[in-house]
Protein backbone atom coordinates (compact mmCIF):
# COMPACT_ATOMS: atom_id res chain seq x y z
CA UNK A 1 0.00 0.00 0.00
CA UNK A 2 2.59 2.53 0.90
CA UNK A 3 4.19 1.93 -2.58
CA UNK A 4 0.91 2.55 -4.25
CA UNK A 5 0.88 5.83 -2.63
CA UNK A 6 4.27 6.58 -3.35
CA UNK A 7 3.61 6.08 -7.13
CA UNK A 8 0.61 7.63 -7.19
CA UNK A 9 1.91 10.77 -5.40
CA UNK A 10 4.88 10.73 -8.00
CA UNK A 11 2.84 10.35 -11.04
CA UNK A 12 0.83 13.21 -10.07
CA UNK A 13 3.93 15.37 -9.24
CA UNK A 14 5.55 14.79 -12.67
CA UNK A 15 2.19 15.42 -14.23
CA UNK A 16 2.13 18.71 -12.64
CA UNK A 17 5.25 19.92 -13.63
CA UNK A 18 4.71 18.90 -17.13
CA UNK A 19 1.47 21.06 -17.23
CA UNK A 20 4.06 23.55 -15.21
CA UNK A 21 6.54 23.66 -18.09
CA UNK A 22 4.31 23.46 -21.27
CA UNK A 23 1.67 26.46 -21.04
CA UNK A 24 0.76 25.93 -24.60
CA UNK A 25 -1.00 22.72 -23.16
CA UNK A 26 -2.38 24.58 -20.16
CA UNK A 27 -4.28 26.98 -22.28
CA UNK A 28 -5.38 24.32 -24.57
CA UNK A 29 -7.01 22.19 -21.84
CA UNK A 30 -8.15 25.72 -19.93
CA UNK A 31 -9.85 26.30 -22.96
CA UNK A 32 -11.46 22.89 -23.68
CA UNK A 33 -13.23 23.85 -20.41
CA UNK A 34 -14.22 27.16 -21.07
CA UNK A 35 -15.80 25.85 -24.38
CA UNK A 36 -17.76 23.24 -22.49
CA UNK A 37 -18.71 25.59 -19.91
CA UNK A 38 -19.92 28.17 -22.67
CA UNK A 39 -21.75 25.73 -24.57
CA UNK A 40 -23.68 25.19 -21.50
CA UNK A 41 -24.26 28.77 -20.92
CA UNK A 42 -25.84 29.20 -24.63
CA UNK A 43 -28.27 26.30 -23.62
CA UNK A 44 -29.14 28.18 -21.29
CA UNK A 45 -29.33 31.67 -22.81
CA UNK A 46 -31.32 29.91 -25.31
CA UNK A 47 -33.99 28.68 -23.11
CA UNK A 48 -34.18 31.65 -21.31
CA UNK A 49 -34.68 33.64 -25.01
CA UNK A 50 -31.74 35.80 -23.66
CA UNK A 51 -30.25 36.50 -27.07
CA UNK A 52 -27.60 39.42 -25.81
CA UNK A 53 -26.19 36.58 -23.38
CA UNK A 54 -26.31 33.60 -26.56
CA UNK A 55 -24.53 36.05 -28.66
CA UNK A 56 -21.99 37.33 -26.47
CA UNK A 57 -21.07 33.73 -25.04
CA UNK A 58 -21.18 32.52 -28.68
CA UNK A 59 -18.48 35.01 -29.83
CA UNK A 60 -16.14 34.67 -26.81
CA UNK A 61 -16.40 30.99 -27.48
CA UNK A 62 -15.07 31.50 -30.81
CA UNK A 63 -12.56 34.04 -29.78
CA UNK A 64 -11.37 31.62 -27.30
CA UNK A 65 -10.87 29.11 -29.44
CA UNK A 66 -9.16 30.46 -32.39
CA UNK A 67 -6.90 31.79 -29.92
CA UNK A 68 -5.61 28.91 -28.31
CA UNK A 69 -5.48 27.17 -32.03
CA UNK A 70 -3.77 30.26 -33.34
CA UNK A 71 -1.48 31.12 -30.07
CA UNK A 72 -2.91 34.93 -30.44
CA UNK A 73 -4.91 36.86 -27.01
CA UNK A 74 -8.26 36.32 -27.92
CA UNK A 75 -9.26 39.86 -27.51
CA UNK A 76 -7.51 40.16 -30.35
CA UNK A 77 -9.86 37.70 -32.34
CA UNK A 78 -12.30 38.87 -35.07
CA UNK A 79 -14.19 37.58 -37.75
CA UNK A 80 -10.72 38.51 -40.24
CA UNK A 81 -8.58 35.92 -38.78
CA UNK A 82 -10.59 33.76 -41.09
CA UNK A 83 -8.50 35.65 -44.28
CA UNK A 84 -5.11 36.53 -42.65
CA UNK A 85 -4.30 33.00 -40.41
CA UNK A 86 -7.00 30.07 -41.26
CA UNK A 87 -6.93 30.38 -44.73
CA UNK A 88 -3.53 30.52 -45.57
CA UNK A 89 -2.93 27.86 -43.53
CA UNK A 90 -5.13 25.45 -45.23
CA UNK A 91 -8.23 24.74 -42.98
CA UNK A 92 -10.94 23.37 -45.15
CA UNK A 93 -13.73 25.78 -46.66
CA UNK A 94 -16.25 24.37 -45.09
CA UNK A 95 -14.74 25.24 -41.37
CA UNK A 96 -13.99 28.66 -42.86
CA UNK A 97 -17.33 29.11 -43.84
CA UNK A 98 -19.25 27.72 -40.51
CA UNK A 99 -16.85 30.76 -39.03
CA UNK A 100 -17.46 33.39 -41.16
CA UNK A 101 -21.77 32.23 -40.87
CA UNK A 102 -21.15 32.05 -37.02
CA UNK A 103 -19.43 35.57 -37.30
CA UNK A 104 -21.76 36.87 -39.55
CA UNK A 105 -24.59 36.09 -36.87
CA UNK A 106 -22.90 37.44 -34.26
CA UNK A 107 -23.00 40.48 -35.86
CA UNK A 108 -26.16 40.70 -36.79
CA UNK A 109 -27.69 39.92 -33.78
CA UNK A 110 -26.48 43.29 -32.32
CA UNK A 111 -28.48 44.84 -34.84
CA UNK A 112 -31.92 42.53 -35.34
CA UNK A 113 -32.15 40.50 -31.68
CA UNK A 114 -33.24 36.95 -32.89
CA UNK A 115 -36.57 36.87 -31.08
CA UNK A 116 -37.29 32.89 -30.58
CA UNK A 117 -35.34 30.47 -28.27
CA UNK A 118 -35.87 27.84 -31.02
CA UNK A 119 -33.91 30.47 -33.05
CA UNK A 120 -31.48 30.62 -30.61
CA UNK A 121 -31.41 27.04 -29.86
CA UNK A 122 -30.73 26.35 -33.73
CA UNK A 123 -27.68 27.76 -33.68
CA UNK A 124 -26.06 25.83 -30.38
CA UNK A 125 -25.23 22.20 -32.67
CA UNK A 126 -24.04 24.47 -35.81
CA UNK A 127 -21.26 26.33 -33.33
CA UNK A 128 -20.55 22.70 -31.20
CA UNK A 129 -19.54 21.60 -34.87
CA UNK A 130 -17.17 24.56 -35.71
CA UNK A 131 -15.23 24.33 -32.77
CA UNK A 132 -14.99 20.82 -32.63
CA UNK A 133 -13.85 21.14 -35.91
CA UNK A 134 -11.16 24.04 -34.82
CA UNK A 135 -10.51 22.16 -31.32
CA UNK A 136 -8.97 19.62 -33.92
CA UNK A 137 -6.95 21.80 -36.39
CA UNK A 138 -3.37 21.30 -36.19
CA UNK A 139 -2.02 24.60 -36.87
Amino acid sequence: MPLLAFLSALTWRKRNESLANNPRLRRQRQVAQVVRDGLNDLKKAAAENNSDRFFATLFRLLQEQLGERLDLPASSITEAVIEEHLRPRGVSEDTLNGLHELFQTCNLARYAPIQSSQELAAIIPNAAAVLRELQGLKL
